[in-house]
């Protein structure tokens, strides 16, 4: 009798459900998980999940895999429904039905659409407009709604019924990338987005950028602020574009050297088909920077690149600083001459600047640390003193460029003109001596004889005649 008992309380089931229907928030394109309900009986469980009465997926107990009727549909690892891309069709009720023995419960949920605009690509300095529109039969349940920028800054909108609005005007390269509609409902929070582009150009560099007078395919930045492809940019209206350049010298106008030629691929041309310093160039993504072939020094100056949409043009400039090294001396230099070295910009360096010199090998300098001047001063050159000399800019003890020199020193020529009459006046001088000791003995011989010949005997001092006896 017991045993009937029990029977007939094992086989009576246990229905619940909850008191009603859950409210869940998603975006299309997003991922968005339906939390399963907790239950008491969590040991051995069978879980079913239902959307408007067809079965998704489930998960048996002895049985680690789940089984979806689609791809996007996913458990977790606690059974909750994991929907990894929403689509409109989804929107609807779900149904999680939970099984152990012979006791059942449910739970069910509605799932409403949060939808936000999404605005064309817009120009820097342009008015931006969002919305942010909720499922009406879910709107009763939103406590809040917040807006956040790219920047994660907050922004106050407006309401109008289940559509809230946004307006930012003037918006520069902050404001473009991801902003969030947050929707604040019970415990829960949906973050809806949507991409904003601003088409703007990167800022200029703070400082100069440095080179040197023997650099190659020089690179002068310019680029977009975002990294959008070029059809983007002509839905803006892009028109045109052109590089200036303004030489070092105030007094000299600027030169138009490049222009945009926006088909059939955008690229950078010259403007009546003769070339000059810098290199035609095609776009590529986000770049629209330029190179510089050979570098020399009347490059200094600055690079304006520009955009034009219609009425209005985006513009970047950069200054471009050659470092050069002269020397006083002729390519070819003696030994024992005196030599200056330069290291200059063209003008008078800022106090923040400094330079190094690095010697040649073999350089009697090299174990002296050469002073930090712009002018060296090499007093004396040698044959070890020829190479390559090395002026190293510096800025805060960081290398912005470097610039070279090559002495070729030699030993001073002979002039054979100069020999000649060294050794004529030589030989001039040898013959004079010996026409001298010449003279000399036959003068002698000539006194010798004389006293040979007379009476007296030849003395220094003779006497007349007749003073001495014979």
């Amino acid at each position: 009798m017991i045993f009937l008992l029990g029977l007939l309380l094992l086989l009576a089931p246990c229905h619940s459900a909850a008191d009603g229907p859950r409210v869940i928030f998603a975006q299309i394109g997003n991922s968005v998980t339906l939390p399963r309900k907790m239950w008491e009986k969590e040991d051995k469980i069978y879980v079913n999940w239902y959307f408007e009465k067809n079965i998704l997926i489930s998960r048996n107990p002895t049985s680690s895999s789940s089984k979806p009727v689609d791809g996007r549909f996913s458990l977790s690892p606690d059974s909750s429904l994991i929907i990894s891309t929403v689509d409109k069709s989804d929107f609807g009720i779900f149904k999680c039905e939970q099984h152990h023995l012979m006791d059942t419960t449910a739970d069910t949920y509605i799932l409403y659409e949060v939808t936000m605009s999404t605005p064309p690509p817009l120009l820097v300095g342009s008015s931006l407009d969002l919305s942010c529109e909720i499922a009406l039969e879910g709107l009763k349940l939103v406590r809040d709604i917040r807006w956040l920028g790219p920047d994660n800054t907050s922004y106050k909108g407006s309401s109008n019924s289940n559509k809230h609005t946004l307006k930012v005007t003037k918006v520069s390269s902050i404001h473009s990338g991801k902003w969030t509609c947050a929707v604040l409902y019970g415990s829960r929070t949906l973050n809806a987005k949507t991409d904003v582009i601003i088409v703007d150009l990167d800022s200029s560099p703070p400082d100069p950028i440095y080179t040197s007078d023997s650099s190659i395919n020089f690179p002068i930045p310019c680029s977009l602020s975002s990294k959008i492809s070029w059809p983007i940019v002509n839905a803006t209206g892009v028109t045109g574009g052109s590089w200036h350049f303004t030489p070092l010298k105030t007094s000299e106008s600027s030169l138009h050297l490049l222009k945009l030629q926006l088909g059939p691929s955008p690229a950078w041309k010259f403007p009546n088909g003769t070339p000059n310093s810098l290199m035609e160039t095609e776009l590529k993504n986000d770049e629209l920077s330029v190179k510089i072939s050979k570098v020399s020094i009347n490059d200094r100056g600055n690079y304006t690149c520009r955009l034009e949409f219609g009425s209005r043009t985006l513009s970047r400039s950069v200054q471009v600083e050659v470092l050069q090294v002269t020397s006083s001396e002729s390519k070819v230099i003696y030994e024992g001459n005196t030599v200056n070295l330069t290291c200059t910009l063209g003008h008078h360096m800022t106090p923040d600047l400094e330079v190094n010199w690095i010697p040649p090998r073999g350089s009697s300098l090299l174990n002296r640390s050469p002073p930090p001047l712009t002018m060296l001063s090499i007093p004396h050159v040698s044959v070890k003193d020829s190479g390559r000399w090395t002026c190293v800019l510096k800025k805060n003890a960081t290398q912005l460029t470097s610039a070279t020199i090559s002495l070729k020193i030699e030993k001073a020529p002979v002039n054979i003109w100069l020999v000649v009459a060294i050794l004529g006046g030589l030989l001039a001088f040898i013959l004079l001596a010996v026409i001298t000791v010449f003279i000399i003995r036959r003068q002698r011989q000539v006194t010798r004889y004389r006293c040979r010949k007379g009476k007296v005997c030849c003395c220094k001092t003779p006497k007349p005649k007749g003073f001495y006896k014979t």
